[in-house]
């Protein structure tokens, strides 16, 4: 079975394309901090990471009761599914899978819905809760803030839950973290593992109101942040973001990629708002092409299960230059290949 995740081989690489992290971290300070504290491993973390806990509530200016930890933000999707079993959700796609398989086992009723259908769903579907990410996962779409705030104010029983995991990799405006005061019926789930590129280490969280944290936090599992995972969380919250780290440069590449491959000519790349995108296959199958690539040491995401149509998809996150370089060699490569 293919992860869903796409980051899917653990063996050497050139370039990995599949996972949507930030390439370019400088980590060395991080490893050398907690290389200093792994004689903590030998006790059990905190029960509920309350000082990792504490550093998230100053830094988004709220109280420690107004969010929750969690061993990525994956498991605290599978959290609110399960706080909320048997629900009717609407699901916006096309989306990260997880969404649907956390409500599925928890008994949900499950409607799939086209992000420009999502008003005419809600009448017709009346549902509890509404599932979106954005950033989007995959296509890097963002939505319209406004256009959501409309949303949640004219549905105020209908719990929104806005995935934000990829909040750092767009330059276009989201929803802050106090959005919660406005609005008692949104979820906002964050990841600090993408922009600081650790998702070994699983560090993911929830904010929301006190009632809704309350009730999420009656399904959490104790001990559920490691050691390791709290004290790197606290450390890259308490510093000043590496100076590596440039989005509109990013932005400006992946730009130049897109064009490049979309003047392959077998390869339609789909508009995106952040560094990782879609790309259509016009011929051949995309796990063929992904086992093609990773015989040259390159890996991508299928992503063919993501889209409701039956087009053939990839996923791809920009790299360094030289990187998608190669990546672009490999797919010309590709192409004639298909046209012998």
């Amino acid at each position: 079975m293919t992860n869903q995740h796409g980051d899917d081989y653990q063996g050497t690489l050139n370039a990995n394309f599949s996972s949507n992290i930030w390439y370019g971290a400088d980590n060395t300070k991080l490893y050398h901090h907690l290389s200093r504290l792994l004689i903590k491993t030998t006790r059990y973390p905190e029960m509920e990471a309350e000082s990792l806990k504490a550093v998230l509530a100053e830094t988004c200016k709220l109280k420690s009761d107004q969010l929750s930890t969690g061993n990525g933000s994956i498991e605290i999707i599978y959290r609110i599914a399960q706080a909320y079993r048997g629900r009717k959700s609407i699901i916006v796609t096309p989306s990260f899978s997880e969404y649907s398989k956390a409500c599925t086992v928890n008994g949900h009723e499950i409607k799939l819905c086209h992000r420009e259908d999502l008003l005419i769903e809600i009448e017709r579907f009346k549902p509890d809760l509404v599932w979106l990410c954005n950033p989007n996962n995959p296509d890097g779409y963002c939505f319209d803030i406004h256009e959501l705030q409309v949303a949640f104010y004219t549905y105020p029983l209908i719990t929104f839950i806005v995935d934000q995991s990829f909040i750092d990799f767009t330059l276009k405006e989201t929803l802050t973290a106090t959005s919660i005061h406005e609005f008692p019926n949104l979820i906002l789930l964050y990841s600090l593992t993408k922009r600081y590129t650790i998702p070994g280490l699983r560090i993911g969280y929830v904010i929301a109101s006190e009632t809704i944290i309350r009730q999420l936090d009656r399904y959490k599992i104790p001990w559920s942040v490691n050691t390791m995972a709290i004290e790197a969380g606290k450390y890259i919250l308490t510093r000043k973001k590496d100076n590596l780290f440039n989005l509109k440069a990013w932005l400006n590449e992946t730009i130049r990629f897109q064009q490049e491959i979309n003047r392959i000519g077998i390869f339609e790349t789909v508009s995106t708002q952040t560094p990782f995108f879609l790309v259509k296959l016009l011929k051949g199958k995309a796990a063929d092409l992904k086992d093609f690539l990773l015989k040259e040491g390159i890996l991508i995401r299928d992503a063919t299960n993501f889209h409701d149509h039956e087009a053939e998809m990839i996923r791809l996150n920009t790299l360094s230059i030289d990187q998608n370089n190669l990546l672009i060699d490999k797919l010309k490569t590709w192409a004639q290949h298909l046209s012998i």
